[in-house]
């Protein structure tokens, strides 16, 4: 029972962090070329696409990684509670992993097509 709760918890960093990190990117508001924020090449072509993409990848992850946090506690605790063995405790925390990671990579790929159709190849907002 103790080697459960510490993987549920050891499950819970991943999207933990990207929940604190992006809440710190949507509320600081990094200044432009900040070495803390959202750094792409996209981001970095101008002030513009900059400030757009702080704000979009704050509120992306946060939202994203609020509603991940609260289903990777969930899919930990259920095992937990039913006293599940540990085999099926490990494929339910890792195929919650797994989710968690590949979320990063869609909420980078979100925001960057975003500011990819805002702005144009110079980082100048398009129409």
């Amino acid at each position: 029972m103790g080697e459960a709760v510490i993987i549920v918890v050891c499950n819970m960093l991943l999207p933990l962090t990207m929940l604190g990190l992006g809440l710190m990117i949507w509320l600081t508001k990094p200044g432009y070329g900040d070495a803390f924020g959202y750094r792409t090449t996209w981001s970095l072509k101008s002030k513009e696409t900059w400030e757009r993409a702080q704000r979009l990848f704050g509120r992306i992850c946060t939202a994203a990684y609020a509603a991940l946090s609260f289903l990777t506690l969930i899919s930990g605790l259920i095992p937990v509670i039913v006293r599940a063995d540990k085999y099926v405790l490990g494929i339910v925390t890792g195929a919650a992993s797994f989710v968690d990671f590949i979320a990063l990579f869609v909420v980078i790929g979100v925001t960057d097509g975003i500011v990819k159709r805002e702005f144009n190849k110079d980082g100048e907002p398009n129409g």
